[in-house]
């Protein structure tokens, strides 16, 4: 198209310096050209395009590339205050570094230095902006399969506590995506969903048990959700499983940490009620950890039940394996002994089968000498 515009504006000479095209010129006349009028007179139509198409290229990726950044750290920033109150160290260093960028779509920040609570580590994803195709080509795969999540930018705020308190799941979880948030993060897909009047709307429960979802829900974290919190908080949940499905009884170990997951949002308002959320969940852990909050043995019941029920889940496909890999190897140990006879002359045959017959009369004579 752009090669059609150049001729239709009767440009064409411009770029190739003469009426002869350059590939038509003989040997002998571009032994009479200077060098520039062989640059004159060469046709750079393709390289003027893959030049234009390359400059375009990099404009973009710096530009998605820095708006990635801003969004970190305007993130950052944001929630500085709520950090800097309950924690010792904010960032990553004690330079006052805030974030680690291990890709443009792939950012880090830590805290650390609190009663009750190990570290806190943030981890941001974003869409790739910086690269167009793959931006587009997520897009459009998360259309039409399910497994790929559509390109979106997300920070999760992963708390380790430093105390122990007890193994349980209770989450509180936005109804706007509910059912990825199952799909993509193992220990939901162990807890039921339900609807309750001291939380907005737009958001449910997911829980083990109701007791769970009844007694971590302080009024402290309940007035800070509001009806429109669920459009950047996707769900806050206590766990003690792994976001991935356990394929070994290992990965089964409880690991005890709050995730509060929410959208990289850039609003005032929006990140004031995430620094609101924070603190409130930072105060819910020092909760648990002095046994403030404590749960009936029926309910932790429940959750061993749960636990058990997965890791017998976990042995059975292992069993399942171990039976496959067994059968494979004496139908290969079957084969390897078929191929043996066959390399036996006749009479070594004609023994083996005579050893067998005897055999299979033994164990006829055996069996009729117990009904006996």
């Amino acid at each position: 198209m752009i090669v059609e515009l150049i001729e239709k504006l009767g440009l064409s000479s411009y770029f190739s310096g003469q009426d002869v095209p350059y590939s038509q010129l003989s040997l002998e006349q571009l032994k009479n050209m200077t060098i520039l009028e062989r640059i004159q007179a060469n046709d750079w139509k393709l390289e003027y395009i893959t030049l234009a198409f390359t400059a375009v290229f990099v404009i973009l990726f710096k530009l998605g590339d820095f708006y990635n950044q801003w969004l970190v750290t305007n993130y950052l920033k944001a929630l500085k205050g709520v950090f800097t109150k309950n924690f010792a160290q904010y960032g990553v260093s004690s330079d006052g570094s805030l974030y680690v960028k291990d890709s443009s779509e792939s950012y880090s920040s830590y805290a650390t230095g609190r009663a009750n609570i190990a570290k806190v580590d943030l981890t941001f994803r974003l869409a790739p902006r910086h690269n167009s195709f793959v931006w587009i080509l997520e897009t459009l795969l998360s259309i039409f399969t399910e497994s790929v999540q559509a390109p979106t930018d997300r920070v999760d705020i992963v708390i380790t506590p430093s105390a122990e308190y007890d193994n349980f799941i209770s989450a509180i979880v936005s109804k706007l995506g509910m059912n990825d948030f199952r799909k993509f993060n193992y220990y939901l897909s162990l807890t039921k969903t339900s609807d309750s009047a001291r939380l907005p709307e737009s958001f449910v429960f997911m829980s083990e048990a109701a007791e769970f979802q009844d007694k971590t829900l302080t009024e402290e974290l309940r007035q800070s959700l509001k009806l429109d919190t669920a459009s950047f908080l996707r769900f806050i949940a206590i766990t003690d499983q792994p976001t991935e499905k356990p394929a070994t009884i290992p990965e089964c170990q409880p690991v005890r940490r709050i995730v509060v997951s929410t959208k990289l949002v850039t609003g005032s308002d929006q990140l004031a009620q995430i620094s609101k959320v924070l603190n409130s969940v930072f105060n819910l852990v020092d909760h648990l950890a002095t046994k403030k909050i404590s749960f009936k043995p029926e309910a932790l019941k429940k959750i061993v039940k749960t636990r058990e029920v997965e890791i017998s889940k976990i042995k059975k496909i292992d069993e399942e394996i171990k039976a496959e890999k067994l059968a494979e190897e004496q139908a290969k140990l079957k084969k390897q002994e078929q191929a043996r006879l066959r390399n036996l002359s006749s009479a070594e045959q004609e023994k083996l089968e005579k050893k067998a017959l005897e055999k299979k009369q033994r164990k006829a004579q055996r069996k009729q000498k117990l009904r006996m």
